[in-house]
């Protein structure tokens, strides 16, 4: 097992000493999913790479479920249905994303007939129930390193598409997915600080375009997807859910992560660079 521990402030580097014995622990200097999962690629020893998040917990058949599949070469991921606790509901099914970022998480089944390179919409799967064969995510560069929190499970999913593998859904793949406040969001799962959304869904849509000319499509709607946010908050000033103070604090993040979504997104995606799995290293779970 694999832990990567971001630039936390909360004590879980304390914590996970405990786990020194059983798990292999590596930092992530920078507050990015993209960068953290590929800390924990790079360091897989596997030929597939199963992915979950701190806030969610697997069923107990979770990794004898995802390597069925897997048996067929063809498939690059494996994913199933993510139960969020918050809402008492399943919230991520079938999932799928257009190229500019507008997804659907509960898709018509089956997932096969989003399949094909360009597909617009394509297939993706929750990036906390997910597992990746390794030589896949080697092949389009891991995950896409300029998105700190949102959009990486999705960009993923698409330049696997697009270089030719497939997904399998199994409903039987689940986890509980115990989403707590964060910089993000409050207990109440409202938008307080949509920065990295608004950052996340202009690189993915730039980096995920085929063609300048849809690259340069995206930089323009970028500006509309911002008033977009806008009016969201200005909704919420106008219904007494966010005072004035909160209201020009969450516009100006907004217009602060479109500008650097932008700004990454006029550059080409990063390709991180994935070595031969550090066999040696292994530790067997338990």
């Amino acid at each position: 097992m694999i832990v990567v521990n971001g630039p936390s402030t909360d004590g879980t580097d304390s914590m996970l000493t405990a786990f020194a014995d059983r798990a292999r622990i590596f930092d992530c200097a920078e507050a990015s999913v993209g960068r953290a999962r590929n800390v924990g690629v790079q360091h897989a020893a596997g030929d597939i790479v199963a992915f979950i998040d701190d806030d969610a917990i697997p069923r107990a058949d979770w990794l004898a479920q995802m390597v069925k599949p897997f048996r067929d070469k063809r498939i690059g991921a494996v994913g199933g249905p993510v139960f969020d606790v918050p809402l008492d509901r399943f919230d991520w099914k079938i999932c799928t994303s257009t190229r500019l970022g507008i997804v659907n998480v509960d898709s018509a089944a089956p997932i096969g007939m989003y399949h094909g390179v360009g597909a617009d919409p394509f297939p993706y799967l929750a990036g906390c129930n997910v597992g990746h064969r390794r030589s896949a995510l080697q092949k389009v560069g891991g995950f896409n390193a300029d998105l700190p929190y949102v959009y990486e499970d999705t960009d993923v999913c698409c330049h696997l598409n697009d270089a030719g593998y497939r997904f399998a859904y199994v409903e039987q793949l689940q986890v509980s997915h115990y989403r707590d406040i964060n910089s993000m969001r409050d207990g109440k799962q409202f938008i307080v600080d949509p920065y990295a959304l608004a950052l996340g869904r202009v690189v993915f849509a730039a980096h995920c375009q085929r063609s300048s000319a849809g690259v340069a499509n995206v930089l323009e709607l970028a500006g509309q997807w911002e008033s977009e946010w806008t009016t969201h908050s200005a909704a919420h000033l106008e219904s007494g859910r966010f005072t004035l103070q909160e209201h020009n604090r969450f516009v100006a993040r907004a217009a602060a992560g479109t500008s650097e979504g932008v700004a990454r997104g006029r550059k080409p995606r990063p390709f991180t660079t994935i070595g031969p799995p550090p066999i040696d290293e292994f530790r067997q779970y338990r």
